[in-house]
């Protein structure tokens, strides 16, 4: 029991002293982006650090399809894992200032019970509708430019963009017959969350404030 005691002592002193810093974006609010994010400091220079944010709107969706007047407000659903590594170049406070820095991206997302328009291949004047189901997967990798500014106690605020690109993209689709439909009558871009097929960009940008817990000397 007393080992035990001296461990978990041992154990809490080693991570008050590590550095953690966690977040939330403010600016994902703006667009139904919720999530959390959260960074090692490997020394004063260098983090790792990994964000999730899940979303209930679809940012690059247009809205101005004939379906959307049919089905109203899309129902959708998306996730975002980000994994990251961060350079500062000007540290003061440990892990601030100017960084740049690389990431990688899963993404997931769903739209159940979409409405599609087509024409009737058995008589070119009728037009028919039906329902499907969309699901796309995603991995980009991309770099990042920032700054993070430290106050005097635990606060810390952190603007970051970046640019990526997808290196892999699936979409799929419950009813088939939608692969054969022209953009106007379905346009599955209205469904991921990314620029769309033609120009596969991944943009980040984000507006951070957290907390930074620990971090003693960070050399």
């Amino acid at each position: 029991m007393k080992k035990l005691i001296i461990a978990s002592i041992l154990l809490s002193s080693i991570t008050l002293k590590a550095q953690h810093d966690i977040s939330l974006d403010a600016l994902g609010f703006a667009f139904s982006k919720y999530g959390i994010g959260y960074e090692y400091a490997i020394n004063s220079s260098n983090s790792v650090g990994i964000n999730v944010n899940f979303s209930t709107n679809n940012t690059f969706s247009d809205g101005k399809n004939a379906y959307s007047i049919i089905d109203g407000e899309i129902d959708y659903s998306e996730m975002n894992i980000i994994p990251e590594y961060k350079a500062f170049l000007t540290p003061n406070k440990g892990n601030d200032g100017v960084y740049f820095g690389l990431y990688g991206k899963f993404r997931t997302s769903s739209s159940s019970d979409n409405t599609y328009i087509g024409i009737d291949p058995n008589d070119n004047l009728l037009l028919v509708t039906g329902k499907t189901d969309v699901t796309s997967t995603g991995i980009s990798l991309g770099a990042m430019l920032g700054y993070k500014w430290k106050t005097e106690g635990a606060i810390f605020l952190e603007v970051t963009g970046g640019i990526g690109k997808f290196i892999m993209n699936d979409v799929s689709f419950s009813a088939s017959v939608v692969e054969g439909l022209t953009e106007a009558e379905f346009n599955e871009d209205d469904y991921i969350p990314f620029i769309g097929n033609e120009l596969p960009v991944d943009l980040r940008l984000a507006v951070k404030i957290g907390i930074r817990i620990g971090g003693g000397s960070s050399e």
